[in-house]
């Protein structure tokens, strides 16, 4: 959490840096003034920073975003809790091909998502792969797992930051492609039973088929963005 806190703060302190030296860097550099804002979605709550590389055409957009979510699910005799952090900094370009508010954006999340997964048995025991262990012998059944570490996105949005009044309203809406999820699960009791650490591999196969939808991340969210300069 500590992590999360300090990245969250260094891209803060990035963009108000940007916004304080946005009439020298316009001057020296290819782009056109500095927005900044905040904005919530399926991806949490971030920060964004957008400048204009051609005005009312092509605008660059950096931010970090972050969320914690719980999931719940089952296979066999076990239950699952999984803890799934969300946490990227998307780094997109966004096209408006009619001068106006629409938009297509492409890019990449920094990605950063993932998984802690706990096991706990239902009525007392554990079914592995047709074999049934009581928890002393399994122990404790627990599994993480991220996925790609650079994840493609593209979508469709609405409002200019670079344009109209120095506040805007942003929209978006797209996907970011992850990957399939490769879940490593270990039970602390499987060192010394062979076949408790063959079962325990089945059952990880089995976990990453239920967590194989999340290969694909919607991105969906608003922001309010004000223009400095």
């Amino acid at each position: 959490m500590q992590t999360t806190r300090n990245r969250f703060s260094l891209v803060a302190a990035i963009i108000v840096a940007s916004m304080s030296s946005a009439p020298a860097f316009a001057m020296g550099m290819p782009f056109h003034g500095i927005a900044a804002g905040l904005g919530i979605g399926t991806e949490g709550v971030g920060v964004q920073g957008t400048t204009a590389i051609i005005p009312k055409t092509l605008n660059l957009n950096v931010g970090f975003d972050y969320m914690h979510l719980s999931h719940s699910f089952h296979t066999s005799n076990v239950n699952y809790k999984a803890g799934i952090n969300l946490q990227g900094e998307p780094i997109t370009v966004s096209w408006f091909p009619f001068q106006g508010n629409f938009n297509v954006t492409a890019g990449v999340f920094i990605n950063q998502n993932g998984f802690n997964v706990t096991g706990t048995p239902t009525g007392g025991t554990y079914t592995l792969n047709g074999h049934t262990y009581t928890a002393q012998q399994v122990g404790s059944l627990s599994g993480k797992t991220h996925f790609n570490g650079a994840a493609p996105y593209v979508g469709l949005g609405y409002g200019d930051p670079m344009d109209g009044g120095r506040l805007t309203f942003t929209a978006n809406v797209g996907a970011i492609y992850e990957g399939a999820p490769n879940v490593s699960l270990n039970a602390t009791g499987a060192a010394a039973n062979p076949q408790l650490a063959s079962d325990v591999q089945t059952e990880q196969a089995k976990v990453n088929s239920k967590l194989s939808g999340y290969q694909w991340w919607p991105v969906m969210g608003v922001g309010l963005m004000y223009r400095f300069g």
